[in-house]
């Protein structure tokens, strides 16, 4: 073997090394990161799971601001942008919401839990509970308005106010229902006719609400 073929060699193993090398930093990052529990973007966006939801959400004293969203979902995918740079926003705002996301077209038990419906479906929890939720597409003005940041300046006082649609939990509407229960029996005492047809028409509008927004 010639000193040529040695050189060729000495390079070969090489690279060879370094591709371990490449090998071993990658699995080790990977291991890193399965290690703390959860997936977090290099934009600050923790990725939800099944196995961090109840640590990082539900047992979370602090707010947590969530979008629910599917893979192929084309308003989902024109929020990303925004929704990668939301932390850093919030952080420059003084804000200690944190931001995340959770694949509810695989994990579809979250999905019905939360009573999502469309995508996406972003909703803030606070010490553990949903308190707001709203679907559909929003820029970051919105994005930070929801997640607790209000708008500075004079001309801020006279925007219309953004808020998120009220969330109830399971434990609110059964007591919604119950109360709406003992007013229909109420209802039946009522003689004028009229008067008790406009009320019962009402207490089918507050039934069909409670009725689909159970947690």
């Amino acid at each position: 073997m010639g000193a040529s073929d040695g050189a060729e060699d000495d390079g070969a193993d090489v690279g060879r090394r370094r591709a371990m090398a490449a090998v071993v930093g990658v699995a080790s990052a990977v291991a890193t990161a399965r290690a703390s529990g959860g997936a977090r973007a290099a934009t600050g966006v923790l990725e939800l799971t099944p196995e961090n939801f109840e640590r990082e959400v539900t047992k979370n004293a602090g707010a947590v601001f969530v979008e629910f969203y599917a893979p192929w979902c084309p308003y989902c995918k024109r929020l990303e942008p925004i929704w990668n740079e939301l932390p850093s926003k919030l952080e420059e705002a003084g804000s200690k919401t944190r931001v995340a996301r959770m694949n509810v077209d695989t994990y579809t038990e979250y999905a019905s839990a939360y009573a999502v419906t469309g995508f996406p479906t972003l909703m803030l929890f606070e010490n553990g509970r949903p308190v707001g939720a709203k679907t559909g597409l929003v820029d970051m003005k919105m994005a930070m308005r929801y997640a607790g940041v209000q708008d500075e300046g004079i001309l801020a006082q006279f925007a219309p106010e953004k808020k998120l649609d009220k969330v109830l939990s399971g434990a609110q509407i059964e007591y919604v229902q119950g109360q709406v229960g003992a007013v229909r029996k109420e209802l039946a005492g009522i003689e004028d006719v009229d008067s008790r047809a406009r009320a019962l028409e009402a207490l089918q509008q507050i039934e069909s609400i409670v009725g689909v927004r159970t947690l």
